[in-house]
């Protein structure tokens, strides 16, 4: 009995693009999903092809109706547990992200509040009632003294083709505040402890990332060709390497997933980059002292620990900005906070990566949701020849 449709279902017409692609790729993996519908649909077929009244022919498209949603239902399922476990990845990458940087942020602060302590120490030893006097005639005297050599310099350097003089400056002109900050804030020194803050937010990043991935693992019996109805059970041939899976999911594909991503490594280098274009330290100090008149030791130590808060503040903010906006050649020309941003989303595209290779071998999603495309079409052939015979 003829019928709308009739060789788009019998044929399978609406998977065959689909079946070629698949086989293509995979050739074992291929042959078993078709093989494993058209074992699926076979009675379906054949009462389609002997019907002689509409009722058989009826009762044969609803069976095919049926036996394609069965089906379809492994493939959709595939598609939506795997699609689910990335949306909860893709919601933890902000708060992965942020809590990185809250970390760094938070230690950071924390070292440099115990620079300042440090610092307050040492003025406290040296703030007597005359280092007002001491800071300015260092100033003004040794600026000049250190002016004056400069000068010698140069005129022997043109007259003589050298410099008089070895060392320019022969007067340390700093500050007591300058030189404290040059101490505690040493390039070097501070590269190392702020270096030593980022490898360890950045090895607790990697465990969160590792933890999470593992605690939204794609669920291994939804996946499974033996999951869907009892109705076709029988005719299913796929196999989705479960156990393949299983024995890579139990040796950790967290760990698997953020290794092949690769984190950066070697912040000491990274860090002392960022510090190594910052101003001297000298600059984050407030203005030079200028002595105006006698001055008790407490407030002296009270204005030089207001200008160590000033300099530290600065140089902690000018660090800051560095971290969100200087881009190292190290992490691909990117700044630290867009590297750790850029990161997550790696990082959940490894993860799908890895979920595909080890539950369909060469395989992957687009190749499922083509499936599912190809089984909406064959279904609407089903349905147009049935609302045909039940409007004849």
């Amino acid at each position: 009995m003829e019928f709308s449709y009739k060789e788009e279902i019998i044929k399978l017409k609406a998977f065959q693009s689909v079946f070629n692609q698949i086989k293509s790729i995979d050739p074992k993996m291929g042959k078993n999903i078709q093989l494993s519908l058209e074992s699926a649909v076979k009675e379906s077929h054949d009462l389609l092809m002997n019907a002689r009244i509409k009722e058989e022919l009826q009762l044969a498209l609803i069976k095919e109706q049926i036996n394609i949603q069965s089906q379809s239902s492994q493939y959709l399922n595939i598609t939506d547990e795997i699609t689910q476990q990335k949306n909860k990845l893709l919601e933890f990458k902000p708060k992965a992200y942020h809590e990185f940087m809250e970390e760094v942020e938070t230690k950071v602060a924390g070292l440099m509040h115990s620079k300042k302590l440090a610092m307050y120490r040492e003025i406290e030893k040296d703030g007597t009632w005359y280092s007002g006097l001491r800071d300015s005639g260092k100033k003004s005297g040794g600026a000049l003294i250190n002016a004056t050599v400069k000068g010698i310099n140069k005129l022997s350097k043109e007259f003589q083709g050298k410099q008089i003089i070895e060392k320019e400056k022969v007067v340390d002109s700093n500050s007591i505040v300058e030189t404290v900050l040059e101490k505690h804030l040493n390039s070097e020194i501070v590269a190392k402890e702020i270096s030593e803050i980022l490898s360890k937010a950045s090895k607790n990043y990697e465990k969160k990332w590792i933890e999470q991935i593992s605690i939204n693992i794609p669920n291994i019996n939804r996946l499974s060709a033996y999951s869907i109805s009892n109705l076709t059970k029988n005719n299913i041939r796929i196999d989705f390497q479960i156990g393949a899976a299983e024995q890579v999911l139990t040796m950790g594909l967290g760990s698997a997933v953020v290794g092949a991503v690769g984190l950066a490594a070697g912040w000491h280098t990274m860090t002392y980059a960022m510090l190594n274009v910052f101003p001297p330290v000298a600059l984050f100090a407030a203005t030079a002292t200028v002595f105006v008149g006698v001055i008790t030791k407490d407030k002296a130590v009270v204005k030089r620990k207001k200008e160590i808060d000033d300099a530290v503040n600065q140089y902690h903010h000018h660090f800051l900005l560095q971290l969100y906006s200087m881009k190292l050649q190290t992490l691909g020309n990117k700044s630290t906070s867009i590297y750790f941003e850029d990161m997550g989303n790696k990082i959940v595209d490894e993860a799908v990566r890895q979920w595909e290779e080890n539950y369909f071998g060469d395989l992957n999603m687009d190749h499922f949701r083509m499936l599912n495309q190809a089984f909406v079409k064959h279904l609407l052939y089903v349905n147009e020849a049935m609302d045909e015979l039940v409007s004849n």
